[in-house]
């Protein structure tokens, strides 16, 4: 508490105010600012706001995106948004204690104990004031004057600035405030994740107020319209007086599985480090349609970066699009119109076409950076020339990455990959399950996922034909478990002779002996008949596992179809000998009742050497 008091202080002992405003409680029908002696009007107040601003310029537009490099995180670099990336970028120094805040036609930044603005297009200081050391959270401009807000304490300061750097007015509040937008001298400003209030800027009054009925803690300006929210799109529209009611326009993105625990923007109450953490390389972007009409999400997509990988969804239903496979971590960007903006770490700037996931355009800072903000009005992305890879093609990509990092969203693509008709999808899924190299979490994932599938059997008796061959450089044995569930469910009896072939591979595991011969039992032709006979007598009394046992009783089922006569006097033999494993003749025995004819005479066993 000390040390808040000792920063408000500062605070106004370094900045000159020709006036300051405190909230206070007032009444209900005309509260003080941010009082919360104030009852819900219906919307009248703020749609007297929303009218009277509707016709308010509409301030200078933002297509730009700026970078932190340097080793002591004190270098700004910006990059002008337009037909060519390629123009020289601007650089500025200043030491930073948090990422700056592109409003308008500015960007705010903190550090060295003040409070800074540059022109977005130029990087040209335009003004800097004294901060008191407290923590910058947001800023709005509309051309005229900027509204910065800052964190003190568990309350919040409003700075209102004007374009020559004197402070107009200074609002203090003991609640905790979010970014604001500026409008025609109005400041919009989210509180305690669920207001929006009106400021009259020259005199610090509330001139009206919103309830939303969601989390709520950022106003932005986006394509000439100013949206509130924290978890979605609330449009500033005539039809905000509706919000407490949930008549407001909103949008959001649809809830479905993604990598990682993305936010699809930062809490407008929370500072942000000026260098990127783990939480800048899991993130969502989606942007609003338009400013009029029907609101929607720009190209029906949104998107979700997690380290190196992009992903592209569709925006109504969420389902997988594209993935981009990217040579660096993504430490920063934003969805602009028909595409998404990202920033690396290694200083390159790349943009997405959003229909196809393909690069479009790209720039460079000119160094490795540390953070990136990205704020376009008015840029729009061109359309990636050429096609794009099959889906399936591009998680193969995805996927083939060792990195643990990117495990989480590996994991998903290949739960995505499974559910493609695309028959080179089972090729990309028996590929990881046949790698020696690949995590073992994937290679488990995979196997899950092939014994889905219905299509791609062709590439799976390949796969079936090779086993472990150290000498030939075969490291790991094929998927012969899950294979042997997906054939048996095509009915597919040209894995027949290739399953038999496994069934003696003293490579394959328990698992996959069971589910071979549960396939050869009603895949196997006489051909196999052989194999099978060696197989059930080489280990019925000497099974180490229940797994052989079953694959035992399999085998058995199968020998008793394909020879119904010579089989049965083996089968009935087994199941009456003592030495022969406990789960294989009870399930024997099952066999035999459920298909009772007489046996013949006691059959001859050949010796054979046990699986080792």
């Amino acid at each position: 508490m000390k040390s808040s008091l000792r920063a408000a202080s500062a605070l106004a002992a370094t900045i000159a105010l020709g006036m300051s405003t405190a909230a206070c409680p007032g009444d209900a029908a005309h509260p003080g600012t941010f009082s919360t002696n104030w009852l819900d009007d219906q919307g009248k107040s703020i749609a007297a706001v929303q009218a009277r601003l509707k016709a308010a310029p509409a301030g200078p537009n933002a297509d730009v995106a700026v970078a932190v490099a340097g080793e002591k995180n004190d270098k700004l670099i910006g990059i002008r948004l337009g037909a060519d990336l390629h123009t020289p970028p601007w650089t500025f120094q200043h030491a930073l204690d948090a990422r700056p805040i592109i409003a308008g036609g500015l960007v705010i930044g903190s550090g060295a104990g003040e409070i800074f603005a540059l022109d977005a297009s130029t990087g040209k200081r335009l003004w800097a004031r004294p901060s008191g050391g407290v923590a910058l959270l947001g800023a709005g401009d509309d051309g005229t004057i900027t509204a910065v807000t800052l964190s003190r304490g568990t309350g919040s300061t409003i700075l209102v600035v004007g374009r020559d750097g004197s402070v107009k007015r200074q609002i203090e509040t003991d609640k905790q405030l979010g970014d604001p937008a500026v409008v025609g001298g109005v400041i919009l400003v989210p509180w305690a994740n669920q207001y929006v209030s009106a400021i009259d800027a020259a005199t610090g009054d509330e001139l009206g107020r919103v309830t939303l009925r969601d989390k709520v803690s950022r106003a932005d300006r986006i394509g000439g319209a100013v949206y509130f929210g924290e978890v979605a799109y609330i449009r500033f529209d005539d039809k905000i007086r509706m919000a407490s009611q949930g008549g407001a326009s909103r949008i959001g993105i649809p809830s479905r599985e993604l990598p990682g625990t993305p936010r699809l923007f930062v809490p407008g109450t929370e500072k942000q480090p000026a260098v990127a953490n783990a939480r800048d390389r899991d993130r969502l972007f989606a942007r609003p349609s338009s400013p009029d009409g029907a609101l929607g999400i720009d190209s029906s997509r949104f998107y979700a970066s997690y380290f190196r990988l992009v992903l592209g969804f569709e925006a109504s239903r969420g389902q997988l699009g594209w993935v981009h496979t990217h040579a660096t971590d993504v430490i920063g960007g934003d969805a602009v119109q028909g595409g998404v903006l990202l920033c690396d770490e290694d200083g390159k700037l790349v943009v997405l076409d959003a229909r196809t996931g393909q690069v479009s355009g790209d720039a460079s800072f000119g160094e490795p950076i540390k953070s990136c903000v990205v704020h376009a009005d008015t840029y729009k992305a061109l359309p990636a020339p050429g096609g794009a890879p099959p889906l399936a093609k591009q998680i193969e990509e995805a996927v083939s990455s060792r990195e643990a990092s990117l495990a989480t969203a590996q994991r998903l693509l290949l739960r995505e990959l499974g559910t493609l008709e695309d028959e080179s999808a089972t090729k990309t899924l028996v590929d990881i399950a046949s790698d020696s190299r690949a995590a073992p979490v994937l290679v488990t994932d995979a196997r899950a996922a092939i014994a889905t599938r219905r299509n791609g059997a062709q590439y799976m008796l390949a796969a079936l034909g090779k086993h472990y061959d150290f000498l030939r450089d075969v490291l790991a044995s094929p998927p012969v478990g899950p294979i042997a569930d997906a054939l048996a469910a095509m009915k597919d009896a040209k894995g027949a002779p290739l399953l038999a072939s496994h069934l003696l591979d003293p490579a394959d595991n328990d698992d996959d002996i069971r589910r071979a011969a549960a396939a050869l039992a009603t895949l196997a032709t006489k051909d196999e008949l052989p194999t099978l006979r060696h197989f059930f007598t080489m280990y019925r009394a000497t099974a180490e596992s229940d797994e052989v046992g079953l694959a035992l009783a399999s085998a058995g089922e199968a020998i008793l179809r394909l020879d119904p006569k010579d089989g049965r006097v083996l089968i009935d033999h087994a199941a009456k000998d003592g030495t022969t494993v406990s789960i294989a003749r009870t399930r024997l025995e099952a066999l035999l009742t459920a298909s009772p004819d007489k046996p013949a005479d006691k059959p001859t066993e050949k010796a054979s050497e046990p699986k080792k």
